[in-house]
């Protein structure tokens, strides 16, 4: 029965797919009971646990009242907590967990670990390594050497796999450093790299004759 409930929740979760929009909060909670009804079974069922916690952050991002979206967050934190209790080598779990420590603003320990783990386990993953990037850019200051080597190549695996959504995510965060040089972005993310390339020249341009006139 516990197994069947999670299924009906995911069958619901799937279906958002589908529809040009964001699921509504009713909609959410709708789902989100089935895979609370399996909880109630087996209260450490880690496919529930998994599912309810990825309900509690699209219940964040559909909440319009800081505190119910808070305690949503982390809600969504310590289900991801309690799951890789029971299956510590899932890759999307270490991912959902570093995006619930972004979400909360607590930039850790905790949240780097499970940056490298969501990127040694699931290295082909793109749910995975889109999740990683995200936060990963986030942080980026917080990242030692080769945390941020091991993003770069993240980003060019992604090339491979889904080059425009993991180009939205660094255009997001304008680091178009990171792509510009891997051609296999080029048709994706050309024309923003030739204009980023403008622009960075101009703003060269504009500093030397700066300096030109202090001198």
């Amino acid at each position: 029965m516990a197994g069947l409930l999670v299924q009906l929740g995911q069958f619901e979760i799937d279906g958002w797919a589908s529809i040009p929009r964001s699921p509504s909060l009713a909609e959410v909670k709708h789902s989100a009971q089935y895979l609370s009804d399996s909880l109630a079974y087996v209260s450490d069922n880690p496919w529930a646990l998994e599912g309810a916690g990825a309900l509690d952050l699209a219940k964040m991002r559909a909440s319009k009242v800081p505190r119910e979206a808070l305690a949503a967050t982390k809600e969504a934190h310590s289900r991801f907590r309690q799951a890789l209790l029971l299956r510590p080598t899932s890759p999307f779990l270490w991912a959902n967990l570093a995006l619930t420590k972004l979400y909360l603003n607590e930039i850790d320990s905790e949240l780097l670990t499970a940056l490298r783990h969501a990127d040694e386990l699931g290295p082909w993953e793109p749910t995975v390594q889109q999740t990683a990037v995200f936060v990963g850019l986030a942080v980026w200051q917080e990242l030692d050497p080769e945390r941020r080597q091991a993003l770069v190549r993240a980003i060019e695996r992604g090339a491979r796999r889904s080059p425009q959504k993991m180009f939205e995510i660094v255009k997001s965060y304008r680091r178009f450093d990171l792509v510009c040089a891997i051609g296999a972005y080029e048709p994706v993310a050309g024309p923003d790299c030739r204009k980023s390339a403008i622009a960075a020249a101009a703003a060269n341009s504009g500093e030397l004759m700066q300096q030109g006139y202090r001198q």
